[in-house]
């Protein structure tokens, strides 16, 4: 079995470490979540944070546990990323530099993924987890079964999770371990 990961607010708390570089950023405190500014600031706020971002956000509760225990029951882990694209060409270093200082385990990484689906699809998933619904929309679309990473109290049309304990005992329920 094969288990695609998206990397922010998934398997890596990245908005926390975000919206802290946010209150730097700019100092309307009505603002709480960088991804509601406008695409010029977005792309100013990137251009000056991203790489801070990247290596200092933290790996999610219980998620390194969990992939080592998927790991070790014989299932494939592809992380599958967005990460790379936007001319943003160290973040694969820096990227790969972090997963290992945290002792992520994974099989491939695909990044500059804007469409997973497809990468899915050349990858035989099994079950793909993500935080965003389009993302698993189209997924889902592509016959790929979908996990939805809940941040904050979202609601989603896909099978959803809170924490990586709750990813560890669905994937047990589905295929045991």
């Amino acid at each position: 079995m094969t288990i695609g990961i998206d990397l922010d607010d998934t398997l890596i708390d990245t908005k926390e470490t975000a919206n802290k570089y946010l209150k730097e950023f700019i100092k309307d405190e009505s603002l709480k979540d960088y991804h509601n500014l406008s695409k010029k600031e977005y792309n100013k706020f990137l251009n000056k944070y991203l790489y801070k971002i990247q290596k200092e956000s933290t790996i999610k509760d219980k998620a390194i546990e969990t992939i080592k225990y998927l790991n070790a029951n014989g299932f494939r882990i592809v992380i599958i990323t967005a990460r790379g694209s936007l001319n943003y060409l160290k973040s694969k270093h820096i990227t790969e530099k972090y997963l290992s200082q945290n002792n992520i385990i994974y099989d491939k990484i695909i990044y500059n993924q804007n469409h997973k689906y497809k990468a899915c699809q050349k990858e035989k998933v099994d079950l793909f987890i993500d935080d965003k619904e389009w993302v698993l929309d189209e997924v889902k679309d592509h016959g790929i079964k979908t996990l939805k990473f809940l941040v904050d109290n979202e609601t989603s049309k896909h099978d959803k999770v809170k924490n990586w304990q709750e990813v560890k005992d669905y994937i047990i329920k589905l295929w045991g371990g």
